[in-house]
């Protein structure tokens, strides 16, 4: 009888049975190795933490927060008031303010020009829907 290597199939000897095994029924078994491989990948998968809804939420609440607070001590570090005009009016204010309305008012400009964009372009899909197809 052979060496028996762990992980090979076990093939029984042929003991001159009239009945032969087809080589394409033979089943191969994983050998111990690739076992231990497949193993391991599956718990280091399972050990991979998942993003969830909730998990993009909270980091976005804490992202946010942080932003929030550096705003916070800007505004407070440049409390100097100085005189703003703008068409049609003029007014004293702390320089933080004054730039935190500059961020705001071109974050609005930005939002308009961008909503402006996207109905532009649906309006220009509905089109090509609606328009007959030769």
């Amino acid at each position: 009888m052979e060496d028996e290597s762990p992980g090979q199939p076990v093939v029984p000897e042929d003991t001159g049975a009239a009945q032969a095994t087809p080589p394409d029924a033979r089943v191969d078994v994983p050998s111990s190795t690739q076992a231990s491989e497949q193993l391991l990948d599956d718990q280091r998968s399972l050990a991979k933490p998942t993003s969830t809804r909730t998990s993009r939420v909270w980091i976005g609440f804490a992202l946010g927060l942080v932003v929030l607070v550096a705003i916070l001590i800007f505004i407070l570090q440049n409390l100097t008031s100085v005189e703003v005009h703008f068409p049609g009016a003029s007014t004293k204010m702390p320089v933080g303010i004054a730039i935190l309305f500059g961020f705001i008012l071109g974050g609005i400009f930005v939002f308009g020009l961008s909503l402006a964009r996207v109905l532009q372009l649906r309006h220009g899909m509905g089109r090509l829907r609606q328009a007959p197809r030769s």
